[in-house]
């Protein structure tokens, strides 16, 4: 289904252009990815690693349209945005579901209820195709990421930690905010009190499927409740810097193309990740071979870092990344900010082990313009769509 390069990342960017206006408005909720009908962009798998970043694909939108006749699409490209700064701000909660997940985990990761839905062999038969097609394909798409966690957590009556922590097991574009935010906003502990249900006629509306009357769906159920109250850090930022200043950078694989999207190649670079640590969920083949696909891809396939000095390593980070530092006697390196997740792990442990370098941490204005309008609900953020725009 997806091609894990930078060439069909960028082909299918323009293939779906002349759909971005009215096409995908009317067609978005329509769970049509599979067929060769496609409803929406596929574009995700990419953005998430920043292999083609949101502002680059909000720029060719507005390249061809104005935003009255993109407006759904192009609110659809800052959910990713305002879920990761809603939750730099508060970056408990993250922690906390990976915490509450260990601890489910150890509790039902053995319990015939939980292994029949995470095997696909559940009394609902549309359901357990969702699971086969989510291994498979490594994509759902929203509308039934939708659907599934509804019925997982009300339906089938299993902890939205678990499902959220299958989702990240398998989806190619899997991100730690999008994933983590949207189950709880299913399960109504986002926006508390309000919960997500799928029901059988709005399944059978959007979708191929026909479900049977033994199948049945529970569409009557209460919000989850949490007690816990989640206060609003202040983040420390940096998008004042100049760019000539940046002469090494170790970039993430959850940024990419930061330097293309910078213009920025007087620069000797070092990528890849740190496998032993790139382990907040326990991520199938699939998805670490399609991240490693796209880095290599980004680097080598793409003429603009023809003269850059790139390594790229995976299985040995630490001893390659000695000997990078070592080989250049490098004093200073930059480090493009990274949001929750495996990453903010890994800089904590390259920072803590090279303490005789100056790690500089610098943002994207995009983020940082986006951010002001995260601390709150996406409503206020929508209000602020027209003057993002402007800013990019």
């Amino acid at each position: 289904m997806f091609k894990s390069n930078i060439s069909f990342a960028e082909k299918q960017l323009l293939y779906y252009l002349p759909k971005a206006g009215k096409y995908y408005e009317l067609n978005r909720n329509y769970s049509e990815d599979s067929s060769s009908n496609k409803t929406t962009s596929l574009l995700s798998p990419f953005i998430r690693y920043r292999l083609i970043s949101e502002e680059n694909v909000l720029k060719k939108i507005l390249e061809k349209y104005e935003l009255r006749d993109c407006e759904k699409f192009i609110q659809e490209i800052y959910w990713r945005t305002y879920w990761k700064g809603w939750l730099e701000h508060r970056p408990a909660v993250y922690s906390d579901y990976l915490e509450d997940r260990n601890k489910l985990i150890e509790e039902l990761g053995n319990k015939k209820f939980y292994l029949n839905a995470i095997s696909g062999n559940t009394n609902l038969s549309f359901f357990n195709k969702w699971v086969n097609t989510l291994k498979e394909d490594g994509y759902l798409h929203n509308h039934v990421r939708m659907w599934f966690a509804s019925i997982w957590i009300f339906t089938l009556n299993l902890p939205w930690q678990l499902g959220a922590d299958f989702f990240m097991q398998h989806l190619l574009d899997g991100d730690p905010a999008s994933n983590t935010l949207s189950w709880r906003w299913v399960a109504g502990i986002h926006t508390k009190g309000k919960n997500y249900l799928a029901r059988k006629s709005n399944i059978e509306k959007y979708s191929n499927i026909k479900i049977s009357k033994n199948e049945i769906l529970n569409e009557n159920a209460t919000p989850l409740i949490e007690d816990k109250i989640y206060d609003v850090n202040e983040l420390k930022l940096n998008y004042d810097y100049n760019l000539e200043d940046i002469k090494y950078i170790i970039i993430p694989t959850d940024d990419l193309n930061i330097l293309k999207d910078l213009n920025h190649k007087k620069v000797k670079v070092f990528t890849g990740f740190s496998k032993e640590d790139y382990n907040d969920h326990s991520f199938s083949e699939k998805v670490i071979k399609h991240i490693k696909d796209i880095c290599i891809s980004n680097f080598k396939d793409d003429n603009f870092y023809n003269n850059i000095q790139i390594d790229i390593e995976f299985e040995n980070y630490f001893n390659s990344l000695d000997k990078w530092i070592s080989k250049y006697q490098i004093k200073e390196v930059h480090l493009p900010y990274v949001t929750q997740g495996n990453w903010k792990k890994i800089y904590k442990k390259i920072t803590k082990k090279y303490q005789s370098i100056n790690f500089i941490n610098f943002n994207r204005k995009y983020d940082v313009n986006s951010w002001i309008f995260s601390k709150k609900g996406y409503f206020k953020f929508k209000q602020n769509i027209p003057k993002l725009i402007t800013d990019i």
